[in-house]
């Protein structure tokens, strides 16, 4: 494996892991404010 395809693989591992933050910050504002407005 050269060093060109060592990179591809690093920028799909980075893009995926920034895609898979991006939806878990989403989904965490959007129920997170859900569970703050009920009072327990």
């Amino acid at each position: 494996m050269g060093l060109s395809e060592y990179f591809i693989i690093l920028q799909y591992i980075l893009m995926g892991s920034t895609f898979v933050a991006l939806a878990l910050i989403f989904l965490y504002t959007y129920y997170g404010r859900d569970e703050e407005a009920k009072p327990e």
